[in-house]
């Protein structure tokens, strides 16, 4: 299955759903490390609390590995599809 450069719906992410989360679970992994950020500049100390850094480290572990799991089924989707 070859994508076509003009047709965002047949594109790595948007060829079906659990691509699609994959993509939007990794744009949160990116969200929740940009809010992160903005805890470190709201602190009085800029430095964010023990607990801020482990709530924001592991919510971007779990983002990161659900967005790989479902990129895998999706990937095995497109495969058994074209057979």
């Amino acid at each position: 299955m070859v994508a076509r450069s003009g047709d965002p719906a047949r594109g790595r992410f948007f060829c079906n759903a659990p691509r699609k989360v994959a993509l939007f679970a990794g744009l949160a992994a990116v969200l929740v490390l940009l809010i992160g950020a903005g805890f470190a500049n709201m602190s009085s100390t800029s430095a964010p609390t023990a607990l801020e850094t482990a709530v924001v480290r592991w919510t971007i572990v779990g983002c990161l590995a659900v967005g790989a799991v479902a990129y895998l089924i999706g990937g095995r989707m497109l495969r058994n599809d074209g057979e």
